[in-house]
């Protein structure tokens, strides 16, 4: 049976000058990487110990956020495990284009990785050597369409794919036969609604320049503090949730779906960050739910490196053309080989890997 470890961080960063001893209890909540002549903290530890932990919106695998996330990222997955590693990541379809031929250069080969394990042990900086034997890159969508597919819930028949990132939306119909390219589209993500947000807090409100992610954990929380005094700001989150909806994908799903979709689907999956806030999925079924049965994919945020890992999985069987055809014992042909799916979103970095019980 395939089982998938999934890591899970915020894809923030900062640049330090700062030693760390005993401050995280593990590898995923103490990253710190050495890259060029810098230190950086990632994720939790950069939230926890930075002083304006930062991201960038659809960064480019060239880009100096990308390469250190996805460094923090392969960490994490050889970090119970050995072997090289069959790797796919993904872009939004708008930027796959552009990003796809860059992505073997900066990911492809052998890797040697300087972080600090210093934050969550004794010891100080140390080196790891990853070595990726293939790489494989495909839009956002299809790996989520992939994951629903190809994965637990082994989903058949034609449906609709959301996928609500926080840099980027995207939607396609899937149909048995692969994915409609003519009804794909890619429109701005919940960052559209947490800027809404926050133009709205700071009529009422003093910000304290807070950056973008700060702004998005409000967000999520529904909660700001300010002065002392806790706020709870759900309604405002609903409405610009609600203005978000009718003004970008209301409009963008009515021009890319038609009627013979309609006729042919009777499903609509939802997947990334944006499918946890209850708001915007209640939008989705007052639209589409005399139409669709709407569902919600299981740890929504992880949908895509799921697809992508079992896209690796997959790539790593020579001559094997789906999984239904695959002979089980080629499951243990390359014990030595890992499959992982890095996804590497802006609001947070998932990174699957893959493992095998009998």
């Amino acid at each position: 049976m395939l089982m998938m470890k999934s890591y899970n961080f915020p894809s923030t960063y900062e640049a330090t000058n700062q030693e760390f001893s005993h401050v995280a209890d593990c590898l995923l909540n103490g990253i710190k990487l050495k890259l060029g002549n810098n230190d950086y903290i990632i994720g939790n530890l950069a939230l926890r110990e930075g002083y304006s932990p930062h991201k960038n919106i659809n960064t480019g695998p060239g880009e100096e956020e990308y390469k250190l996330l996805a460094q923090a990222g392969l960490l994490l997955a050889t970090s119970e495990n050995e072997g090289t590693i069959n790797l796919t990541v993904g872009f939004p379809f708008s930027t796959y284009m552009l990003y796809r031929d860059q992505v073997d250069e900066v990911l492809g080969g052998k890797h040697v990785i300087t972080f600090d394990k210093g934050t969550f042990g004794d010891c100080q900086f140390e080196t790891k050597e990853i070595v990726i034997a293939n790489v494989d890159v495909m839009p956002e969508i299809a790996g989520c369409i992939t994951a629903l597919r190809e994965g637990a819930l082994h989903v058949q028949g034609n449906f609709f794919m959301v996928s609500l990132g926080f840099g980027t939306c995207e939607a396609a119909v899937s149909m048995s036969s692969g994915m409609l390219n003519r009804s794909t589209v890619s429109m701005n993500g919940i960052n559209y609604a947490v800027k809404l947000f926050e133009h709205e807090l700071m009529k009422k409100y003093y910000m304290e320049l807070k950056t973008e992610h700060q702004l998005d954990i409000l967000f999520q929380k529904g909660q700001i503090t300010i002065n002392r005094v806790r706020h709870d700001v759900t309604d405002l989150r609903k409405k610009v949730l609600r203005m978000y909806y009718n003004d970008v994908i209301s409009p963008r799903l009515r021009k890319s779906f038609i009627d013979d979709d309609f006729s042919k689907c009777n499903q609509m999956y939802l997947a990334g960050g944006g499918a946890y806030y209850p708001e915007l999925v209640e939008c989705f079924r007052e639209e589409f739910g005399d139409t669709l049965t709407i569902s919600v994919y299981p740890e929504p945020e992880k949908c895509a490196s799921h697809g992508y890992c079992l896209n690796s999985k997959l790539k790593a069987r020579t001559g094997a053309n789906s999984f239904e055809t695959m002979d089980p014992d080629d499951f243990l042909k390359n014990v030595s080989q890992l499959a992982v799916g890095l996804d590497v979103g802006n609001a947070n970095t998932c990174v699957c890997l893959s493992d095998y019980n009998d």
